[in-house]
Formats: C-alpha cells, sequence, structure tokens
C-alpha cells in the first residue's frame, strides 16, 4: 500500500511541476507561426486571439527607406482589417529564445513573400505576455534586411505611355531599376486616393515619391494636416505618410522605392477587388 501511495505521490508531483523551458519555446514558437498564417489567411479573428489587445501593444517595422510604428492594439488591428488573404511562403530559423516567469523575448531569421509576391529577408522578434495563463505577443519588431541589399539592374528605357499595366491596379508601372518603381498615372478631376490608402497607417500612402506633373493639378494631404497644392509644369517630392485629391485631369510621372512601393500597389490592389466584389 505504501509503495502505492508513494507512486502517486510522484505523479502528482509531475503534474504540479511547471512547464519546461524546451515546452514554452515550442508553444510561443507555434503562436508566432500561428499569428503569421491567420493574417496571410485574412483570418483576423483567430489573428488578434494570439495579441495582447491593450495600448502595451506596438508593431514596428524598419527598412532601408526607413520605419513607420503602430502604438495600441487598435492602431495596429485597424491596420490590418483590410487584410487580403495570399498563399504564404515561410521560413524561419536561428531562433534565440529568454523566457522568464510571464514575459518572453524570441528572435529569429525570417524568409518570406509577404502580400503574395516578391522575396524578402528579416530579421524578427517578438515580446510576449502571460494572460489568463497563455501566452500572447505583446510587440513585434520587424527589420527587413533585404532592403539594405544593393541592387542589381540593367539600364532601361520607354516611352512613358508603353510601361507595363499592372494587373491589379491597372496602373502603368515598372520596377526592378535599380531598387527603384517609375510609374506613369492618368487620373481624372474629383479623384480622392484615400479611399485606396485606408487601412495602412494614417489611412496614407507609405511610399515617398519624387516626379514631374505634365498636366492638371492635385491637393496634397501629410499626416502633420500641412496641405500643398501641385500644379501643371511642377516637379515634385511626396514624402510618406501622405494622400491627395485631384483637382484637374491629372498626369504625371512618379518614382518610388521598390519596397515601399510594392506594399502600397498590393494593398491598393486588395482595395480594388474588394470594390469590384461589392458591385
Amino acid at each position: 500500500m505504501k509503495k502505492y501511495l508513494y507512486l502517486l505521490v510522484l505523479l502528482c508531483s509531475a503534474c504540479a511541476r511547471p512547464m519546461s523551458s524546451e515546452n514554452h519555446q515550442t508553444t510561443i514558437t507555434k503562436l508566432i507561426d500561428d499569428e503569421t498564417y491567420f493574417i496571410a489567411a485574412a483570418d483576423t479573428l483567430n489573428w488578434a486571439k494570439c495579441w495582447v489587445q491593450t495600448e502595451e501593444a506596438q508593431f514596428t517595422m524598419a527598412s532601408a527607406r526607413g520605419c513607420w510604428q503602430l502604438n495600441g492594439w487598435d492602431s495596429i488591428r485597424t491596420n490590418f482589417r483590410g487584410a487580403r488573404p495570399f498563399k504564404l511562403d515561410l521560413k524561419r530559423d536561428n531562433y534565440h529564445y529568454t523566457i522568464g516567469e510571464n514575459v518572453a523575448y524570441v528572435s529569429f531569421d525570417q524568409y518570406d513573400n509577404w502580400g503574395g509576391s516578391g522575396s524578402y529577408r528579416k530579421k524578427e522578434s517578438r515580446t510576449l505576455r502571460k494572460v489568463d495563463d497563455q501566452w500572447k505577443i505583446v510587440q513585434t519588431n520587424v527589420i527587413v534586411t533585404s532592403s539594405y541589399d544593393k541592387p542589381k539592374a540593367l539600364s532601361y528605357h520607354s516611352p512613358k505611355e508603353n510601361l507595363p499595366v499592372d494587373e491589379k491596379t491597372s496602373f502603368r508601372t515598372k520596377g526592378g531599376l535599380g531598387g527603384m518603381y517609375a510609374g506613369f498615372v492618368e487620373v481624372p478631376a474629383g479623384t480622392d486616393f484615400s479611399t485606396l490608402f485606408a487601412g495602412l497607417p494614417h489611412d496614407m500612402c507609405t511610399s515617398p515619391h519624387w516626379g514631374y506633373l505634365f498636366e492638371g493639378s492635385m491637393k496634397l494631404r501629410y499626416a502633420d494636416g500641412r496641405e500643398e497644392i501641385v500644379n501643371q509644369g511642377e516637379v515634385f517630392y511626396w514624402p510618406a505618410p501622405h494622400t491627395g485629391v485631384v483637382l484637374k485631369n491629372a498626369k504625371f510621372i512618379d518614382f518610388s522605392p521598390e519596397n515601399e512601393h510594392r506594399q502600397v500597389m498590393n494593398h491598393i490592389g486588395n482595395k480594388m477587388a474588394q470594390q469590384q466584389e461589392k458591385k
């Protein structure tokens, strides 16, 4: 009888032991993988369950072109509310974990095709906190290391009207030009770009542009509330973030950093697809 009691005490002791560090690593790794695949599938309901949904939540992304940050769960949720599903090709390695009783930190290297196009290398990290004894993400940091690569490109020239048409947006645009995109845009008076930028940080374009306005006029607005008018025959620089309204039928050519431009074009393409679905 004593032997059985002894075995029962050992069993209960084993059950009462805290989760091992290895088990915590497995749980945390699954959580951050699930969170990424959920948002790639536009499953925002399950994606949100992976996060600490308070003002301490934070998302930061940095690349060779700059850095932007979302502070607070409401800001993060709003930015990703327009997510569209795509087939994610994801690989992660070189994990490093620091795990405490209620707070954990993990860093890793990531390789993906975010947005369904392109190929990116990143250094990423997650800070996590326990909520009701469950690990939740409280902070995400992303550095797009591939954006720092020196681009390799051949020379290129073409009439502006012959630039390739992007299938998602119908805009004439050409990438692979030494890390830059060139675009030729024709838009009628009354066009308000804000509806296409909705869901991006500040609901504005997150890519800077350099260019020349051949015809028409446009009103630009920036995140600080500043506004300006760009008129026919003017060279312009539009820093990010910004949005604009076409005052008179406009034709312009612009040049944009490749990574930022591709992300904005993917977002606009998804918005246009949503609008078509509603018709």
